[in-house]
Order: C-alpha cells, then sequence, then structure tokens
C-alpha cells in the first residue's frame, strides 16, 4: 500500500524493507506487518493502439499508466515469409511451401497473432500492477461495434439492411466498383476506357485493405503511373477522401475481447462497464481525454478522485534479437549476440548528461544507438562506457511521463 518517501527511506535504512521495483518504486517489508490489506479496483481501458490502466483505493488513486500495443508483427510475418519465399527459389536445399493446413492454425479459440499480442499485453500489464497492489476488483470497458453500420455511415440500421451489404446484388467486387464509378477513370476522368481496372486508393503494400471503401475505378496508364503511392501522393486528394475510415481498429477490439477477458479473470473478478458511463464519470471528474485518465473513471466509478501529476507510459516490444539471418542476406548467420559488452537490446540506459533512454542498436565495435520510449533517436552512435545500465530489457518498457493537466 502507499507510503511516504521518507518513510520508505527509514525502513531501508534499518533493514526492514528491501526494493523490489525501481519504477513504480516498490519496497517489501521483511518483518511482521499484520493481515490488513486494503481492497484496491483497477479500471481497464481497452483499445486497439494504446491500452489505459489505473489503480484506486480508500478515495485516492495509486497508480495510473498506459501502454502502446505492438503493431508490427503483421509485417516481421511478411517479411519472413518473403524471405523464406527467396530461399526456396535459390540454390539450396529444396523445401516443398507449406501452406495454412497446420493444426495450430485450425484450432478452436485461436486467434491472429497481431490480436493474441495484444490481449496479451493488456493481461500482462495488468498482472504486473497486481504484482504490487492486492487488486481485489477489475473493472473492464468494453464496447459493442456495429462495423456493418459504421461502414454505412450511420448509428443504426434496420433489420432486413444486414441481409443487404454495400455489394448486395453484384457478383464480385470489381463489377461492384466500376459500376459505382460510373465506368470512369477516377484519376484522368476518362469514361469507358478500355482497360478500366480497379486500384488501391491506399495500396496493399502500405496497410490498405480489399473494401470497397479502398477500391476504385482507374485506367491502365494510370494505375501504372500511380504505383505504390496513394492517391494523394499521386495528385488526387479528392480521391483519398473518399477512402472510408478502415475498421480495423474496432475489428481487432472486439476479436480479442474475449480472450482478454478471460485473462483478467485469472487474476481477480471482472466486472463489465460500458463506455457512456466511462464518458458521464470522466467529464465529472473534469479529467481530459486520455486512456489512463478513462481508465481513471472506470476505476472509481463516479467517485470523486484526484489523479496524480504523472502516469506511467509503457511500450510493447518484442523480447529480443530473435532474427537468425542477416536480413537480405538470408545465407549469412546472424553472429550478433543476444548479449554484447554487458547490454541487451531495449536495456534502459543513462546517459552522461542524465538523459534516460533505451538500447535500440548494438555495433560489434562498442558503438550503440540510444533512442527515447517513442524510437526516436537519442544519441545515433554513443560508446558503451558512457552509459549506465538502470534496467535489463523486458518485453514492456517503462518511462515516467507527465500527466495532463486539463480537459479537451
Amino acid at each position: 500500500m502507499p507510503t511516504s518517501p521518507a518513510k520508505a527511506r527509514h525502513l531501508l535504512e534499518a533493514g526492514k524493507a528491501v526494493v523490489v521495483c525501481r519504477d513504480p518504486f516498490t519496497i517489501r517489508l521483511t518483518v511482521p506487518s499484520g493481515k490488513h490489506i486494503q481492497e484496491v479496483t483497477m479500471g481497464v481501458d481497452l483499445g486497439a493502439k494504446k491500452v489505459g490502466v489505473a489503480a484506486v483505493a480508500g478515495g485516492g488513486v495509486l497508480y495510473q499508466g498506459e501502454v502502446a500495443l505492438r503493431d508490427d508483427i503483421r509485417r516481421r510475418m511478411d517479411r519472413r515469409r518473403m524471405y523464406r519465399r527467396n530461399r526456396r527459389s535459390r540454390k539450396c536445399r529444396y523445401r516443398a511451401p507449406r501452406f495454412g493446413n497446420r493444426a495450430a492454425s485450425r484450432r478452436e479459440g485461436r486467434l491472429p497473432p497481431t490480436i493474441r499480442s495484444k490481449a496479451d499485453t493488456t493481461v500482462k500489464v495488468v498482472r504486473r500492477v497486481a504484482s504490487f497492489l492486492p487488486v481485489s476488483l477489475i473493472r473492464v470497458e468494453v464496447s459493442g461495434f456495429d462495423t456493418q453500420a459504421m461502414q454505412a455511415g450511420r448509428e443504426h440500421l434496420a433489420g432486413w439492411a444486414y441481409q443487404r451489404g454495400e455489394q448486395y446484388g453484384w457478383e464480385n467486387t470489381k463489377m461492384y466498383v466500376r459500376a459505382r464509378d460510373n465506368y470512369t477513370c477516377q484519376y484522368c476522368g476518362v469514361v469507358m476506357p478500355p482497360d478500366l481496372e480497379v486500384d488501391h486508393i491506399v495500396p496493399r503494400g502500405r496497410g490498405g485493405s480489399d473494401r470497397p471503401g479502398n477500391l476504385v475505378a482507374a485506367c491502365h496508364d494510370c494505375n501504372a503511373k500511380k504505383g505504390n503511392k496513394t492517391a494523394s501522393e499521386f495528385g488526387h486528394p479528392e480521391v483519398q477522401e473518399q477512402a472510408r475510415r478502415p475498421l480495423r481498429a474496432a475489428a481487432h477490439t472486439q476479436a480479442g475481447k474475449t480472450a482478454t477477458l478471460e485473462g483478467l479473470a485469472e487474476i481477480a473478478p471482472v466486472e463489465i462497464t460500458y463506455g457512456y458511463v466511462t464518458k458521464v464519470d470522466r467529464e465529472a471528474l473534469g479529467l481530459p481525454k486520455t486512456h489512463y485518465c478513462d481508465a481513471l473513471a472506470i476505476a472509481s466509478g463516479g467517485e470523486p478522485v484526484e489523479a496524480l501529476l504523472t502516469y506511467e507510459a509503457m511500450q510493447a516490444v518484442t523480447r529480443g534479437p530473435y532474427r537468425q539471418r542477416k536480413g537480405e542476406h538470408s545465407h549469412l548467420v546472424a553472429s550478433l549476440s543476444c548479449e554484447m559488452l554487458g547490454f541487451r537490446q531495449w536495456d534502459k540506459v543513462a546517459l552522461p548528461d542524465g538523459c534516460v533512454g533505451f538500447v535500440k542498436g548494438r555495433r560489434s565495435s562498442g558503438y550503440f544507438a540510444i533512442s527515447d520510449l517513442d524510437g526516436n533517436l537519442i544519441a545515433p552512435a554513443i560508446s558503451y562506457k558512457k552509459l549506465r545500465l538502470i534496467e535489463h530489457s523486458s518485453t514492456l518498457l517503462t518511462e515516467r511521463r507527465k500527466a495532463a493537466s486539463s480537459p479537451d
């Protein structure tokens, strides 16, 4: 339970406590202290990119934080698949391609790797807070997204409208897109060109989907000239505005909700709340619109509390440099060890000027690249001798930041 810095210092000097965690600074008593434990309620604000967490007890705020989830898993898997295909076409030992018929991909309850990572990271953050706070109840905000109504740009749809989607009556997507655009190239304006094609407004290689909202009719010449550019980069921002907001975030939140709730139920009893309740409670408390403030409103249940002046920002990262080959030269074995000169990737270090960062890149010469929590370089190349290790890396990078002070 929370205590004052002075009392913590006296307990440590007297040998009655030991340090457990540096941030947030946590100590554990080494002498008997009774068995009275306060009840702590934890709030979780689920999201597709960021998740907010907060803990309250006795009308006071004990903890508030925000974790940025990983969004690079799909890109890394695509790159790995490309490397494997390239190896099959070279003068290497031939291995027939394996398709998606493995038992692991067909098991019941399986989630895609990206969604599974987001659900596991959310549970991991809550479990980490529960390791130094006696969490007795977890309140989770869940949302129900009507993706078909969102796609139609409406709040509600009639019952029969769910049976007649955007492409109702058309054989395939390309026929629908050509007819929707009146068989006219949306870039040059030519009507009924002999080589009318369907183009992605945001290319698939840059995260675009095959939804009709991301497709337009285009002639062959315009499609070839556009290449891997977006419509705005190609000089047609009016076409870019036609691209509807992707529903990937809503789909990820919906698909991973059940797995997240099941994982949280193993830590403490779970109570569900909804977004409209959170909005009313947050505005009543006068808190700004952030993920950790939403979590604070969820945990307090509308009771008056005062937010902390700082919050813990977290970033989910990989376990480490597990790559076995040297990028494009995939016939060469990666010789860089997991630990080099006493440092690992994502170790938290202090620079000579007092700045704190993370080891982003390591070189055998001993000069490392140091970045902040957001991935921005602080020092492109600095000798390892000038770095002071604060804590070894984990799958959660943490940093203390100033909290938002005023509502939007």
